[in-house]
């Protein structure tokens, strides 16, 4: 046992949610209480903030990343002393941004309340009034509230059957060797036209890579980017919401009305994003669902946006002929002449075409079906019927502060989770603007007298 003392809060997960959740926590815990912070992997950084290459940049300027929301100027103060001609509409690279989660995290650490440990959890469980968190060391860490701040654990699905193509198949475009070990002129193909198959191009062409960069999805459709415009505040959501084909209708009217006027859609776009935990659960399961498969592609593409100048980037490797982007359905891979023969039919025109290649990039983003998943801790909530991974398959099943059903509808009443977990409720719960919220809230709650735990 790593304390004899019991803490108060136990955190799974160090990255940018439990760095927020225990920044939080040191600024409101009263004087006595202890929070552990249990880091499996980079602390502070997490998979998001690590990334070596300077050109894989934040996708929100500098003005809305701060980590506190009663200080929203804090990063825009902390980057400019790093970056003197940096401002508000900067986008940073992420490298940098992970510093400034690492700075906030040992801000926090050196408090009392706050113990961070490196390991990995396998295993919680109940006894009485307190949670028994088990370390891989086989170590335990007892505590009166158990918080999962894992953000987006799972690697992406693979899109098909991949055996035949092991050599040159990497389902994880996040782990650190998968860019440096791509050969120089190797011909690539990456799944997923989202913004992580942008950071992964450029990031290839950052590390030397000079050769051909195919990238498909059954879209074949490209986020758009950001551009400065005059805010469109949306006081009330329109009654239209309540399903999402009137929701859909409004948005396209009200951006053609305002682009009339001579406004930018983007305004339209995020003056919904106040709304969007209002819309999500006023939609039935059955109408989540229908919008997931008919509508979520070019709702993302419009709302998670990429900087302007990864934009410019990515046109210029668009026009040299580099990076050539297919609307297609894959269909099957074999293994060719010392490479990957992935046949694909175009979503367009319905024509089959092959594409021989040296490598083979997943970047279809971060899988969410914990129903399946062997990670060790999940598999044993699961098993103890401590939580419930959602039907849509986002996540799992949380009430409005984030606290987790068990299987048979229960709420445990002193387990939670943070971030990206919480889609299922939330629907937007992965950037930071959204996570800093949380976090405060959560610390609220975590450090009150009255919580029940």
């Amino acid at each position: 046992m790593l304390s004899e003392r019991p803490f108060d809060v136990a955190v799974i997960g160090a990255g940018a949610s439990g760095t927020l959740l225990a920044a939080q926590y040191s600024r409101q815990a009263s004087p006595g209480s202890r929070l552990v912070l249990i880091s499996a992997g980079s602390p502070a950084r997490g998979v998001a903030y690590d990334t070596p290459y300077l050109v894989n940049l934040l996708n929100v300027p500098a003005g809305n990343m701060s980590a506190f929301p009663a200080d929203p100027e804090h990063f825009v103060r902390w980057l400019a002393a790093r970056l003197p001609d940096s401002g508000y509409g900067t986008f940073a690279p992420r490298s940098i941004y992970g510093e400034y989660l690492g700075g906030i995290l040992a801000d926090a650490s050196a408090s009392d309340a706050i113990a961070l440990v490196e390991a990995t959890a396998v295993d919680v469980t109940r006894h009485g009034d307190l949670w028994t968190v088990t370390l891989h060391t086989g170590e335990t860490i007892r505590a009166g509230a158990v918080v999962l701040a894992i953000g987006n654990a799972l690697a992406p699905a693979d899109p098909l059957d991949v055996s035949r193509i092991a050599p040159w198949y990497r389902g994880n475009p996040w782990a650190a060797d998968v860019v440096p070990r791509v050969p120089p002129e190797a011909p690539v193909l990456l799944i997923g036209t989202g913004l992580t198959m942008v950071d992964v191009a450029l990031s290839l062409r950052e590390s030397g890579h000079s050769g051909p960069i195919r990238a498909v999805s059954r879209h074949g459709k490209l986020s758009r980017h950001h551009r400065s415009y005059t805010p469109r505040p949306l006081t009330e959501l329109p009654a239209e919401f309540l399903t999402p084909c009137g929701g859909l209708r409004w948005l396209r009217e009200a951006i053609a009305q305002h682009e009339s006027v001579g406004g930018d859609w983007r305004a339209v776009i995020d003056s919904l994003r106040p709304h969007a935990a209002q819309i999500w659960k006023g939609w039935s399961l059955r109408q989540r669902g229908s919008f997931l498969r008919h509508a979520r592609n070019l709702w993302d593409i419009h709302r998670h946006r990429m900087a302007p100048e990864i934009a410019g980037q990515l046109h210029t490797l668009l026009t040299d002929g580099i990076l050539t982007i297919h609307a297609g359905r894959l269909l099957s891979a074999e293994a060719g002449m010392a490479c990957a023969r992935i046949t694909t039919r175009s979503t367009r025109s319905g024509t089959i075409f092959q594409l021989d290649v040296e490598r083979v990039i997943n970047c279809t983003g971060p899988a969410r079906n914990y129903a399946t998943t062997d990670i060790p801790l999940i598999v044993r909530l699961r098993e103890q019927g401590l939580l419930t991974p959602d039907r849509l398959r986002l996540g799992f099943d949380t009430d409005h502060d984030g606290r987790l059903i068990g299987a048979d509808g229960s709420v445990n009443q002193a387990l939670f989770t943070i971030g990206p977990l919480r889609i299922p409720a939330l629907f937007e719960s992965i950037a930071i603007p959204e996570i800093r919220v949380q976090a405060e809230a959560l610390a609220g709650l975590l450090t009150s007298d009255h919580r029940e735990v």
